[in-house]
């Protein structure tokens, strides 16, 4: 029988809160224009996209986040609005950190076991993939090491009020998209002119 790992309370909750502070907030920020070909945009619809599964004692728990989707009136391509999650991956940024700063430090079996007793449900496989992307900075407490946006989350959940996308997208310091970067319109002849 594998040996159990344990983990303070106070840093599992820490964790645990910084990725619950997520669930069910809509996230519709946006450019005014389509970055294929400067066209407007249009709200289309709003997607419910998983971004994490917690284990609360037997069962699990499904975090959901709402990402707008917006058209592009002229070429109608459609875009999403900046998101919590780096491209490529099925799980949210704080889960994604945790799993890769984890993975640096232990096997991938192991860093699985860890994210389980967190409270975080995650496979090896997932693990292993997630292993590959770049290292976030991170602060060691306890001895596990936890990214920096867990730490900057865990300030907004301190505040105890709700908290926006466009807040939780700053805690997580990440740039636009780049299929959301912000680029302006060119001007036309008679706004040159004023």
């Amino acid at each position: 029988m594998a040996r159990k790992i344990l983990i303070p309370p106070f840093l599992s909750e820490m964790i645990s809160s910084s990725v619950t502070v997520f669930d069910g907030v809509g996230f519709s920020e946006i450019h005014r224009y389509c970055t294929s070909c400067k066209g407007p945009l249009r709200r289309h619809d709003v997607r419910m996209k998983r971004f994490a599964r917690l284990i609360w004692g037997d069962s699990t728990r499904d975090i959901n986040v709402y990402i707008t989707r917006y058209r592009c009136r002229e070429c109608n391509r459609l875009w999403y609005a900046d998101e919590p999650f780096y491209p490529g991956t099925r799980h949210g940024v704080p889960v994604v950190d945790l799993t890769v700063a984890l993975s640096a430090r232990y096997p991938f079996h192991k860093t699985a076991r860890i994210l389980s007793e967190i409270g975080i449900k995650i496979d090896r496989g997932t693990v292993r993939l997630y292993q590959r992307l770049p290292q976030p900075g991170t602060t060691d407490m306890y001895g596990i090491p936890v990214p920096d946006c867990i730490i900057a989350l865990s300030g907004l959940v301190a505040e105890g009020r709700s908290v926006e996308g466009a807040e939780l997208l700053a805690a997580l310091a990440l740039p636009p998209t780049e299929r959301t970067a912000p680029e302006r319109r060119p001007a036309s002849e008679e706004e040159r002119d004023e």
